[in-house]
């Protein structure tokens, strides 16, 4: 019995749905497709509306914006049955075997990570930045997923136990975008809880624009200052994701507020830089890094 729950904002859903609602249907199991609309212009609710007919799909509408960690505890609070795929609305299946390779290994596992991928074309438009971030640093196998499986969760494509995720739900103070993984995957660790990694990637085709992109970085950034604080700078945290590993070091030796004026100078340059493909992911680790030198520093 699954729970497919889909938080959906601003993308037309329904390839992804109908795809989903096809490999459902043949596996002849108690499966519900649950659609919740987070406060999306009213163009795609137009679009995303039909999918209500499919016998299998319960769609709903939030009147405003909730954010990405409320929405998933309301999907989660909705979903009738005891396992739950949780994935991200700008996403593709790879083939028709999606769902089947998550119920196979279902059994005795609270948590497990499908992983993301990319279309292996670089774009030659303003998403290439996205692109290439993904390509290098999202896509691993399970067996890279593994050998730190709690550092590579991700909420575009996971399973758990609806049990579980009522438990150790995700964190409604983070606002905006991004880390509310990182903050739910380090409270799975804390718990004692592994993630089971397996091949089975959602392909992520919603890519962001440069500009896009370096917005929901600065967003994500605020919030993993957020969680720094909440967590009252547990090495552990700082242990799982590169940036804040690389701030420590810096804060360590007293550098931090240095590198985060010389970043005020070279700021401009390298935003002019990543919106021009093709973009270095070197310079996108220095943005990041004088932007959460900058945040620490007014936390």
């Amino acid at each position: 019995m699954l729970s497919i729950c889909i938080p959906v904002y601003n993308f037309d859903i329904s390839r992804l749905v109908k795809d989903l609602h096809r490999q459902a249907l043949e596996l002849d199991k108690p499966i519900e497709i649950l659609l919740l609309d987070d406060g999306s212009s009213e163009d795609f609710k137009i679009r995303n509306r039909v999918l209500k007919d499919l016998p299998l799909a319960r769609y709903h509408e939030l009147k405003e914006n909730t954010g990405r960690s409320k929405i998933r505890n309301l999907l989660a609070a909705m979903a009738r049955y005891p396992n739950i795929i949780f994935m991200d609305c700008d996403s593709a299946v790879p083939d028709n075997l999606y769902l089947k390779r998550y119920l196979e290994v279902a059994p005795g596992k609270p948590v497990i990570c499908g992983g993301r991928s990319y279309h292996s074309e670089p774009p030659e438009d303003s998403t290439y930045l996205r692109w290439l971030f993904g390509i290098k640093r999202e896509v691993k196998s399970a067996a890279e997923r593994s050998s730190h499986p709690n550092h590579s969760f991700m909420t575009n494509n996971f399973m758990i136990s609806k049990e579980l995720v009522q438990k150790i739900t995700f964190n409604e103070k983070l606002e905006g975008y991004g880390h509310e993984d990182t903050l739910f995957g380090f409270e799975l660790m804390k718990n004692g809880i592994a993630i089971h990694h397996i091949d089975n990637p959602l392909i992520h085709i919603g890519l962001e624009t440069a500009e896009e992109f370096l917005e929901k970085t600065r967003q994500g950034i605020k919030n993993l200052v957020r969680i720094y604080h909440m967590m009252n700078k547990d090495p552990e945290l700082s242990n799982m994701v590169r940036v804040l590993k690389t701030y420590e070091k810096l804060r360590r030796y007293k550098f931090y507020r240095v590198y985060g004026q010389f970043f005020n100078t070279i700021e401009k340059p390298i935003e002019k830089h990543l919106k021009q493909p093709p973009s270095r992911l070197f310079f996108f680790d220095l943005y990041k890094l004088g932007i959460i030198c900058r945040q620490a520093e007014q936390a």
